[in-house]
């Protein structure tokens, strides 16, 4: 790595061809300038310039290194003008991760819609998984997710929303087993798809914090617990936002509705504060579009 600085430096000095021009170019010093010659000099144990008075001249390794210098230049100039673009367009692919129940929701559809309409140039992707993004390893730009997210080193969390969570069924399970009272909820058929959520919601209405007995397991995959419910196989839980959809056409309604759930945070994590122009453009929309109501 501090080769890579050298020869940088040493293109700049032929480019200018003089040391004290180099400095002021670099923002160096002239004896730092000549240091780092010297010590390329030396890491090659080639001689590169022969120095007098009035200029510099290249000796036959110095011109052979000389070119490479200005190939390592010319990258690096590139690549500077790449991530300035970066920021200041919004333009490539941005890749979300989304709870899978969240993919049928008038915020995303919104967030599409927008984007199509204002931001042709960023083509978004949507993955949709319930377990956790690595947004470190590069599989998400952004990770939109419910529940409480600090911000460490390799998280930084914007809050959207708050998201109420109910108990629902379709009407046909509901007309064939009746839930009157938080008890009715422990010998009723779920559709589990997260035993977190479960363990706390009962926790939360004072029922024994115990899986029931009667359950059908979808793990970590929310949409296909809700499709389940549309199909009057039993209870489920679901955050408000996903409700709203199958409540329009009455595939699913609330249960016990008075009886007051956790509310969820719904917020849109990146792995650090430094983003491009187009995930910025995304985060924004989200913002909006999850804050509308």
């Amino acid at each position: 790595m501090e080769n890579a600085k050298r020869l940088l430096v040493f293109a700049e000095v032929i480019r200018n061809g003089s040391m004290s021009k180099a400095a002021q170019s670099l923002g160096m010093t002239a004896s730092a300038v000549s240091q780092h010659l010297q010590n390329l000099e030396a890491h090659y144990g080639l001689k590169l310039l022969n120095r007098n008075t009035r200029r510099l001249e290249l000796t036959e390794s110095g011109r052979i290194l000389w070119q490479q210098a200005q190939k390592l230049a010319e990258v690096m100039a590139e690549t500077r003008e790449k991530m300035t673009a970066l920021k200041a367009k919004p333009s490539g692919t941005v890749r979300i991760s989304l709870p899978t129940g969240f993919v049928r929701t008038a915020e995303i559809r919104a967030l599409l819609a927008i984007m199509e309409r204002d931001y042709p140039e960023i083509q978004v992707v949507l993955h949709a998984e319930d377990g956790l993004a690595q947004l470190q390893q590069g599989t998400a730009d952004i990770a939109i997710r419910a529940g409480d997210i600090s911000d460490s080193p390799d998280n930084v969390a914007h809050r959207l929303a708050e998201w109420e969570m109910f108990i629902a069924a379709s009407p046909d399970y509901l007309a064939k087993n009746p839930i009157a009272q938080p008890a009715d909820l422990l010998t009723a058929h779920w559709l589990h798809h997260n035993d977190f959520v479960l363990l706390n919601a009962f926790e939360a209405l004072s029922l024994p914090k115990l899986l029931p007995e009667k359950r059908t397991e979808c793990p970590n995959v929310s949409a296909i617990a809700y499709y389940l419910a549309t199909e009057g196989m039993g209870l489920v839980f679901i955050l408000s936002g996903e409700l709203q959809v199958f409540e329009k056409n009455d595939r699913l309604q609330r249960v016990l509705p008075n009886i007051k759930l956790p509310n969820k945070r719904i917020s849109a994590v990146v792995a650090n504060s430094a983003q491009s122009a187009k995930n910025i453009a995304v985060l924004n929309v989200l913002k909006e579009v999850f804050r509308q109501k």
